[in-house]
């Protein structure tokens, strides 16, 4: 029984046309109607927040994963061989670049380098006593006291002295060269990530003895479809995602493209490289690439709150009508296109300028009056 029944049987019973049976049953009827007219007036007109539907650049967004390197990475021998007499450091340490990381036991090559240097010593004295001799014997011959052919012998003496000198200076020089090369130093920032050393241990080079991987400047190396190569080679904005910080876009720049990588799979490689510092994140972890590619198309576009999915597959948004005061929604079937940037492409169902609902969409029915949200 709806109101207008229900005031039609108040008529009546005004003008005394019902028995005690109908008064009852009225009555029944009356307290029914009364609270059905009473919940729809209390009904309330929920808010929304809506959008207008409009035209932009359509993005292509590759999702690509990789891996986290470092620029310098390296396994560290010493470059001559030895007894290994001290380890300054062990895995896990941080180390600046020149830090003594082990040295090697010197003792017979300190020998070597200071004989060396005491023979280079004497054929300095050896060079100042012959240049003397020639002095006098130059000025002997220059006021008729002795002959010419002394002068020239003392020159000649000189010279090879002087041969002798620079032969034992080259000599401590390499002495002192192998000496320094007894010392393992840190050929760049960064830690060490393996240690693989003892005191004791006799070492020949080309033997690894530290893994020293740099903490900074890291890169991502991502395999590329050969399709996007024209494309990235124009140029892209590109992010990286890693697991340490969870839905956060590090910004970063394409380093180098790298043309061939596995002929096989028609793939090249990728550089990126991040722009910001103090990132969580350490060699071998994996990243995902996340690149921005204009396709050059514009499309009617909207805000992915926008859309309702259903099981089914279907796809559709909540238009907004406006008709004087009212304002009401309508259901309205899409077809989709490339997601982007929180924006989805719409290839059909929406006009440019149509207003959809992107808050509030959840529990709409065709043909509810909405509220707008300021």
């Amino acid at each position: 029984m709806d109101c207008e029944h229900k005031i039609s049987i108040e008529t009546r019973l005004h003008a005394g046309r019902l028995t005690k049976a109908g008064l009852a049953l009225l009555a029944v009827c009356l307290a029914a109607t009364g609270l059905a007219c009473g919940t729809a007036a209390a009904q309330p007109v929920p808010p929304v927040e809506t959008e207008a539907v409009r035209q932009s650049p359509v993005i292509r967004k590759l999702e690509l994963s990789g891996s986290i390197s470092s620029p310098h990475a390296s396994q560290i021998s010493t470059l001559v061989p030895g007894l290994v007499s001290k380890v300054h450091f062990d895995s896990g340490a941080y180390v600046k670049q020149g830090d003594m990381l082990l040295e090697l036991d010197s003792e017979l090559e300190q020998a070597a380098y200071e004989q060396a240097a005491a023979m280079a010593a004497q054929a300095a004295g050896e060079v100042k006593d012959a240049k003397r001799r020639l002095d006098i014997a130059a000025s002997l011959a220059q006021r008729k006291y002795g002959p010419q052919n002394e002068v020239e012998a003392r020159q000649a003496e000189v010279e090879i002295d002087t041969a002798t000198h620079d032969s034992h200076r080259a000599e401590q020089k390499r002495r002192s060269v192998i000496l320094d090369r007894h010392k393992l130093r840190a050929p760049f920032d960064g830690v060490i990530s393996k240690r693989m050393v003892e005191v004791g241990q006799w070492v020949t080079p080309g033997t690894p003895v530290f893994e020293l991987v740099a903490m900074k400047n890291f890169r991502v190396d991502v395999p590329v479809p050969q399709d996007y190569y024209a494309r990235l080679r124009d140029g892209a904005d590109v992010a990286i995602e890693v697991d340490t910080l969870p839905g956060e876009e590090i910004p970063a720049k394409i380093g180098a493209l790298i043309p061939v990588s596995d002929p096989d799979a028609r793939t090249f490689t990728l550089r990126v490289l991040p722009t910001r510092d103090n990132i969580p994140i350490t060699p071998g972890m994996s990243a995902r690439v996340l690149i921005d590619l204009d396709t050059g198309a514009r499309d009617v576009v909207v805000s992915r709150d926008a859309l309702i999915r259903y099981p089914d597959g279907r796809i559709t948004v909540w238009v907004v009508k406006t008709d004087g005061d009212k304002t009401s929604v309508t259901e309205r079937r899409v077809e989709i296109g490339l997601a982007f940037d929180g924006l989805v492409q719409v290839l059909s169902g929406l006009e440019e300028g149509e207003r959809v609902v992107v808050r509030g969409n959840e529990s709409l029915r065709e043909g509810q009056a909405v509220q707008l949200a300021s």
